[in-house]
């Protein structure tokens, strides 16, 4: 994929791209590399302090709950994501991050990042803006995604994001809903069948 592609993949998700020639330095600086389903990209308890943007396919990130692994993010073409353990402290990652399906990302050194972000202003900003909105999507998600019944995360989920239910094993989709596989299922069944008024 070209610079320009990954640029407007970047803008469709962020909503805007920065002035100047910082976001092009950063992935002039960036590396792809390729992933598939079930590979793990960031393992929790080590370090990994580089940043990833994801140009194809779909990532998810997963904790410990318990006994029970959960499934609290996903990350879609044009997301930036990292290990803020590793990256801003320098700590093992709390979390695993692994690919959903064949998944294809940028890989850039997190020196690197920081060479940018203390030359261009502009760029610097911008992901100043883009790590408050990762704040409020954080609110957004507890206020939606971890809101309301079961029913009501699924059809949110469907309207936000529909490609993770197409693309994502119903068993992960069901760990980030708060709900048994089998049960999902049953969601589903219930959505889809004729006469759903939400389909109208």
């Amino acid at each position: 994929m070209d610079r320009e592609a990954v640029k407007n993949l970047i803008k469709k998700e962020l909503g805007y791209l920065p002035e100047g020639t910082g976001l092009d330095e950063l992935l002039s600086k960036a590396h792809r590399e390729i992933y598939m389903r079930g590979q793990v990209i960031i393992r929790e308890g080590t370090k990994n302090a580089n940043l990833y943007i994801v140009t194809r396919g779909i990532l998810r990130m997963a904790d410990m709950n318990g006994d029970r692994e959960r499934t609290f993010s996903f990350a879609l073409p044009g997301s930036i994501v990292t290990s803020k353990y590793s990256f801003v402290m320098d700590l093992p990652s709390y979390y695993r991050m692994e690919a959903c399906c064949d998944t294809e990302i940028l890989v850039i050194n997190r020196d690197d990042f920081w060479e940018v972000v203390n030359r261009d202003h502009e760029f610097a900003l911008w992901m100043l803006k883009y790590a408050l909105g990762e704040c409020f999507y954080q609110e957004y998600k507890n206020a939606s995604v971890h809101n309301g019944t079961a029913a009501d995360r699924y059809r949110r989920m469907l309207a936000d994001r529909p490609e993770i239910t197409d693309r994502v094993p119903q068993k992960m989709v069901a760990s980030y809903l708060g709900v048994t596989p089998e049960y999902l299922s049953k969601l589903k069944r219930d959505y889809f069948k004729p006469g759903n008024r939400f389909l109208d």
